[in-house]
């Protein structure tokens, strides 16, 4: 039903430990920034948005919100008459007469868990909500899904500690594109069609996670830190240490089970240069011709950050708390210029 626009398989570069949340120190890691666009809690409407169209067998969007300086539109009619665009190159998409259920790796997508991996009997596991710890693995396979039309996506319950920076992202997801050749300066926009599952979505409210660090920081430090909603972290890389980053929020209490576009301009990302943890800002100016070697997708806080870097002495009987977001992704594109 669907086709997918066509791209190389390659190997995938091994991801740093920064961008897999390894490693220590006080920065953030390498998906997001300190500097990252955190969206405001009031959304004002954006007059370029996409109407709804009354037509049923074409897919479009609501007017769109702006949050933060990027878009989010609900999705009308999801799937139908779905065709990619002019001047589009897709991370991952579906669109009219395709293959179902596709090989993620020969499209240069591959993903890990450290919970059911090399480190699945670390204590801190036993802490999520699902036992079954396969649940919170990277599928190899997109799944058709019935919620748009049997356009394939790509699902994964994504994972984020509040506690600790050592494999803080628990899990994740990155597309190889070095051979595909796009620079930082050929894109206007990232898009991305994302739907909150809420039957496996689950996220600590602020007042829980003050109740349960109490003993270890202050609320204010807290509330920096997180505030109970959806966050997708966002990095694209080159081969070596530059990178920019995004992190968008959806709201769960209004979003959930509801196909959304969200559209990110590249100008709002976060641009840096990234050695032994230590960041020097940067330009979207200065990458225009740096070639992107892959986009890595995680889950987030709201501030990318975790709460050790604030807790001296830090100890092993601190309490972990998990973010854990079960998203699908119908489409992930560059909107190019």
């Amino acid at each position: 039903m669907q086709s997918i626009i066509k791209t190389y398989a390659l190997p995938l570069m091994v991801l740093s430990l920064t961008a897999c949340g390894g490693g220590g120190g006080n920065s953030t890691p390498a998906s997001s920034s300190a500097s990252s666009i955190v969206p405001s809690s009031a959304a004002s409407l954006s007059s370029a948005a996409t109407s709804s169209s009354s037509n049923p067998s074409v897919e479009t969007t609501q007017t769109a919100a702006n949050v933060g300086g990027y878009s989010v539109a609900k999705i009308d009619n999801c799937g139908q008459g779905i065709s990619a665009a002019s001047k589009t190159f897709a991370i991952f998409a579906d669109y009219d007469g395709g293959v179902q259920n596709q090989s993620l790796s020969s499209l240069s997508i591959s993903g890990w868990n450290h919970s059911n991996n090399d480190n699945k009997n670390r204590p801190e596991w036993a802490k999520l909500q699902i036992s079954t710890h396969a649940t919170y693995d990277f599928a190899s396979n997109a799944k058709v899904n019935e919620s748009c039309n049997g356009v394939d996506t790509l699902n994964m319950v994504l994972v984020k500690k509040i506690a600790d920076w050592d494999m803080q992202h628990s899990n994740g997801f990155e597309r190889n594109i070095l051979s595909d050749g796009y620079k930082f300066g050929d894109i206007e926009n990232l898009v991305f069609d994302v739907k909150i599952n809420s039957a496996k979505t689950t996220i600590p409210t602020v007042a829980s996670l003050k109740t349960t660090y109490s003993s270890y920081v202050n609320a204010a430090t807290v509330d920096a830190l997180e505030d109970g909603k959806v966050n997708i972290g966002i990095t694209l890389g080159d081969s070596t240490d530059l990178a920019g980053a995004i992190i968008f929020q959806l709201d769960q209490a209004t979003l959930s089970d509801q196909w959304v576009r969200v559209t990110i301009p590249m100008s709002k990302l976060s641009f840096y240069q990234e050695v032994n943890y230590v960041r020097a800002a940067k330009t979207l100016a200065d990458f225009s011709n740096v070639v992107i070697n892959r986009m890595l997708v995680v889950g987030e806080t709201k501030s990318g950050a975790v709460l050790r870097g604030n807790i001296n002495p830090w100890s092993s009987s601190v309490p972990e708390t998990f973010k854990e977001m079960d998203l699908s992704f119908k489409k992930i594109e560059f909107q190019l210029k």
